[in-house]
């Protein structure tokens, strides 16, 4: 899986270190990285080629004309596939690093089956957003095994 936060330097060249373990969990899924625009957020979602094809076979189970599978197409379509060097770098394109507002760090996320690359000054934001609604809600509600109906209450 992509775990923890990573903060990494891009070089004169663009290029930007991907975290060690997220090369690890890659190569066992295949290589490829997959970079997009979030949906949700003001960031960079990176996944596998696995991940991505899962999304695709999503996109197929919906109505081909709502307007749910009109902006996922255009997020497919947004969608670069990305191979790093002998040394872990990439270059990330021009269009994400400006639509996610990186400029010279890239902050590497791991979120599971998934990752989000932020730019330092908003993911400081969403980390400080996070914290105050752990600190108004509490922590969420998880039900870790739905078979055995086990949960974190």
């Amino acid at each position: 899986m992509f775990l923890s936060t990573s903060h990494n330097k891009i070089d004169k060249k663009g290029r930007v270190s991907v975290p060690r373990n997220f090369r690890t969990y890659l190569d066992l899924e295949g290589g490829s990285l997959i970079l997009f625009k979030s949906l949700q957020l003001k960031c960079i979602e990176g996944t596998t080629l696995k991940r991505i094809s899962q999304y695709v076979e999503a996109i197929d189970e919906i109505d081909s004309m709502s307007k749910d599978a009109s902006i996922l197409r255009m997020m497919m379509a947004d969608s670069f596939e990305i191979k790093y060097d002998n040394e872990g770098r990439i270059n990330i394109p021009e269009s994400l690093l400006s639509y996610a507002d990186i400029d010279d760090i890239a902050v590497f996320a791991g979120i599971g089956k998934s990752f989000m690359i932020w730019s330092d000054i908003e993911y400081e934001k969403e980390y400080q957003n996070t914290q105050k609604i752990l600190q108004s809600s509490g922590p969420p509600k998880l039900i870790l095994n739905k078979k055995a109906g086990v949960s974190n209450e």
